[in-house]
């Protein structure tokens, strides 16, 4: 074999070694874990912050669109989550789909100053919630973001509703039947700068949500 064939020989056998590994690589991007993210503007932020800079924005620029599927909705409470879980196909139900759910904050807002009563109450509805979902999408990861407490001082009065709120949250997180990990937002977002009208995630919080979701699949 001359020097020329033996070139050619070589060349061949580099392309097909790079074309294997982008293949790999391209598939491995694609058959990364999927994520789904449920509930409120907490996950569907794009109508209070630049383009491009939403929760679901920042998600996109980590890891491939495709495997991204948001069906948050700004002011969704509790209740909207079954129009939510109408929308997830259920080729998803896998071990390798990721769902990241933030509700409760608009009733509670919407409700003015409830109670304890009425705060158990509410989240006693959220679980009743989370039993549907398992039953549709049993083996799926269950992710629960807490509440934050915006830092403007007008929604100090929400204190004790946002802590009771948590409090219930990491109590029946190990529930059996419930079983889900807490997102801990409460402790992510505690800047002025993370808060823009008041009380919806900013810029800066947008992208400090989407990489606590990322690290968590």
């Amino acid at each position: 074999m001359n020097n020329f064939n033996i070139i050619i020989v070589i060349i061949s056998l580099i392309i097909i070694l790079f074309c294997a590994f982008y293949k790999g690589y391209k598939e491995g991007l694609t058959n990364r874990n999927k994520i789904i993210l449920m509930g409120d503007s907490i996950l569907n932020n794009s109508n209070y912050v630049s383009q491009g800079d939403s929760v679901y924005d920042n998600l996109k620029k980590q890891t491939q669109p495709n495997n991204i599927l948001n069906v948050a909705k700004d002011g969704a409470t509790i209740n909207d989550l079954y129009l939510q879980l109408d929308k997830i196909p259920l080729n998803l139900n896998n071990s390798d789909t990721y769902i990241f759910i933030s509700a409760g904050g608009n009733n509670i807002l919407n409700n003015n100053h409830l109670n304890s009563q009425e705060i158990t109450k509410l989240f006693n509805t959220y679980l009743e919630f989370l039993k549907a979902l398992r039953v549709k999408l049993g083996n799926t990861n269950i992710n629960i973001l807490n509440l934050y407490q915006p830092s403007n001082p007008r929604y100090n009065s929400y204190k004790q509703s946002i802590k009771q709120w948590n409090q219930l949250i990491n109590k029946n997180s190990n529930k059996v039947g419930e079983m889900y990990n807490v997102v801990d937002v409460y402790s992510l977002l505690t800047s002025p700068n993370d808060f823009v009208y008041d009380i919806e995630p900013s810029n800066i919080a947008s992208q400090k949500i989407a990489n606590l979701i990322y690290l968590s699949t």
